[in-house]
């Protein structure tokens, strides 16, 4: 992990690492994209082969005993694809799915509150049609068995 975050500059650019942004780092690394990094320009990465993309990351243990991915509004109207990252309350990786907007759109719509944010259940997000687990691929990268770019 040290590598990636020394290639990504991340250390120079932050000052300090969150979950969210650990998530972003390895979702760009992955995508072989780069992080935005802040809301105000849109999206989190922007990856050649998948446009916009709005990475959601939780620890799990902390969103209850059902795991969930929440969305608000502004996500759906800035991205072109989602991921969804876990990590174990060490920090280590647990798994990562990505799924475009055409497959959010229903399962936001269906869970959407007044306010807006929709709770999409982990088992949900995972086994919806066109659902892409990224979890080898972070493995790889977080193993350093394949290069950065």
């Amino acid at each position: 992990m040290a590598k990636i975050l020394r290639t990504a500059k991340c250390i120079r650019r932050y000052d300090k690492i969150s979950h969210d942004l650990l998530g972003e780092i390895l979702v760009a690394a992955a995508l072989e994209g780069v992080v935005e990094g802040g809301n105000r320009r849109g999206s989190d990465i922007h990856a050649p082969a998948f446009g916009l993309v709005e990475v959601k990351s939780r620890i799990l243990g902390t969103d209850g005993p059902f795991p969930r991915v929440s969305l608000r509004p502004s996500n759906i109207e800035k991205a072109d694809y989602f991921v969804a990252i876990r990590w174990n309350r060490d920090f280590s990786f647990y798994d990562a799915v990505m799924n475009s907007k055409e497959a959010v759109l229903p399962l936001y719509s269906v869970k959407k509150q007044g306010s807006g944010v929709a709770h999409i259940s982990w088992k949900d997000w995972c086994s919806t049609s066109g659902a892409v687990s990224l979890k080898e691929r972070m493995i790889q990268i977080l193993h350093g068995n394949e290069e950065v770019r």
